[in-house]
């Protein structure tokens, strides 16, 4: 377990370090373009490769190869079945993406309109979109291959590299919006090409890590049992994920058909609301499937309800307490982070109603990446593809109603409730199956958390009556300095009470971090 832990924080903390570098950037993505035409067309544009990284990254294409590529003969790095597996895979992703990209590329006038077919009664934002989509829909046959050599290093046990590599991406926006904005028509333009470069750059620094065990190569593809089992997996797996992200495809899509600046509100929030859900929930993801696998292999069943209930136990430990903080602090995050230049009081108003919906599923997207990772271990993506099919369907339905009174906020409230309806049905699902029993420490240590997360709530709420009631009144510099006594303050409370009530002790801390 100690290891599985040690891991994690090796992928959390280099994940932490490509969010701050992600704040750094929408920073100067707000200040440059703020909520505008130019804005709002680079994130629809943005959003069609974005989706295929995250359903490759996070999703499908690591949950199919990593139980497959498990059960091969990995000890040696010259082991020729492996080695087979990782270029056939290969081959295959870069043949693919590499169609998929010319197709879109002439059909991106068609793609804009299913993505934001509110932007077809304004042709500036339409045109926008659909140049820098061109622009940027290459970048989808590097973060493919980016996804494929992380999964590769993942069974090695080497997540560095792959936890770094969208700092990358971050630090070629920040360098593009600078150094390219001057010589181009627009900032959006600069973000664009800045995809593109960032890729690139992603794909050799993964390519260089991978030779440390292979040496691929590009051929035709050969279809053997291996090949044949991991499409077994990744055809329902790709679904089921294509579906969870569709979420926020949808989101986009219905916000087109609201004001200008909707789509970026949330986005902005949307950014936000993904930093604790990176650093904890799709860092366990990442490092809980290797470990799960090899412990059903081997068919140890203590080992396996261990692993599943102290991941889930670590997760509501880190969720619960970071969704009432974002819900309670929206505010002064957004205005501190964001109102400057081109983002206005009014984004802010928006942008943080949006942020505090989002918080409330916070702690249920932490807990899917657990409970689908369950699923995908044992080598079942058919069932959470039902299951997000079900999740997208209520998104879908809740959002048309809530959008009449609460613009993109009801956007972001319908999510949050599909993601609460996700997690549970995937839970029930588990039990049902005999998959996941949850231990008395875990049921404990829960109840215990909710009353610690409570408590800090109400400092935390003090706090932001007492510090941010006029904050333009006030120097960035002296927000700033609040906003971090606050987040110290409440963590400060809230550790000291996990502490107090033993949910974690001191010994187990330094186990975790030096083992």
């Amino acid at each position: 377990m100690r290891g599985l832990f040690r891991s994690f924080f090796t992928v959390s903390s280099y994940t932490a370090l490509s969010r701050i570098l992600g704040f750094i950037r929408d920073i100067f993505i707000a200040k440059y373009l703020g909520s505008t035409v130019t804005a709002d067309a680079f994130f629809v544009a943005f959003r069609l490769p974005n989706f295929f990284r995250r359903v490759l990254a996070e999703g499908a294409y690591s949950a199919a190869l990593i139980p497959v590529f498990s059960g091969a003969v990995i000890d040696s790095k010259d082991d020729d079945e492996a080695a087979d597996f990782v270029e056939n895979t290969m081959s295959l992703l870069l043949f693919v993406t590499v169609i998929l990209t010319i197709i879109f590329y002439f059909g991106m006038p068609y793609i804009i309109q299913v993505l934001a077919p509110g932007f077809t009664s304004n042709k500036e934002a339409f045109d926008l979109a659909v140049h820098f989509g061109k622009i940027i829909f290459p970048y989808l046959i590097f973060i493919s291959l980016v996804a494929h050599f992380t999964s590769i290093m993942n069974v090695h046990g080497k997540f560095a590299a792959g936890s770094l590599a969208p700092s990358i991406l971050n630090i070629s926006f920040i360098l593009s919006l600078f150094i390219l904005t001057p010589q181009l028509p627009s900032a959006g333009h600069a973000l664009s090409y800045g995809v593109l470069i960032g890729g690139l750059f992603q794909f050799l620094l993964m390519y260089r890590a991978v030779l440390i065990f292979y040496r691929p190569r590009i051929k035709l593809p050969q279809i053997n049992d291996r090949m044949k089992k991991f499409f077994t997996l990744f055809i329902p797996g790709i679904v089921g994920s294509g579906v969870i992200q569709l979420n926020i495809i949808i989101g986009t899509v219905i916000a087109s058909f609201l004001p200008i600046g909707a789509i970026s509100h949330i986005y902005y929030a949307d950014r936000l609301n993904q930093l604790p859900l990176a650093i904890f929930g799709i860092a366990m993801g990442i490092v809980l499937l290797p470990s799960l696998s090899k412990a059903i292999k081997q068919n140890d069943q203590k080992e396996v309800q261990a692993t599943q209930n102290r991941s889930l136990e670590f997760c509501i430990l880190i969720s619960i307490p970071s969704a009432i903080g974002l819900y309670i602090l929206s505010k002064p995050i957004i205005y501190i982070l964001f109102e400057r230049g081109a983002f206005l009081s009014s984004d802010t108003l928006y942008t943080a109603k949006v942020l505090s919906m989002f918080a409330l599923g916070l702690p249920a997207y932490i807990l899917i990446k657990v409970l689908v990772t369950c699923f995908f271990a044992r080598e079942d993506t058919k069932t959470p593809l039902y299951v997000s099919i079900a999740s997208v369907v209520i998104n879908i339905i809740l959002s048309l109603i809530f959008i009449q009174s609460m613009r993109e906020t009801g956007i972001a409230l319908a999510t949050a409730i599909s993601a609460w309806v996700n997690a549970l049905l995937l839970y029930v699902i588990l039990k049902m199956k005999d998959n996941i029993t949850l231990d008395s420490r875990l049921i404990n240590h829960g109840v215990k958390t909710v009353i610690c997360s409570i408590i800090m709530g109400g400092a935390c709420y003090y706090l932001n009556l007492t510090l941010f009631p006029h904050m333009n009144m006030h120097s960035t510099t002296n927000n700033v300095a609040a906003l971090i006594i606050a987040i110290m303050a409440c963590n400060i409370i809230y550790m000291t009470m996990i502490f107090m009530l033993k949910v974690l002790t001191i010994d187990e801390l330094k186990g975790f971090i030096k083992n």
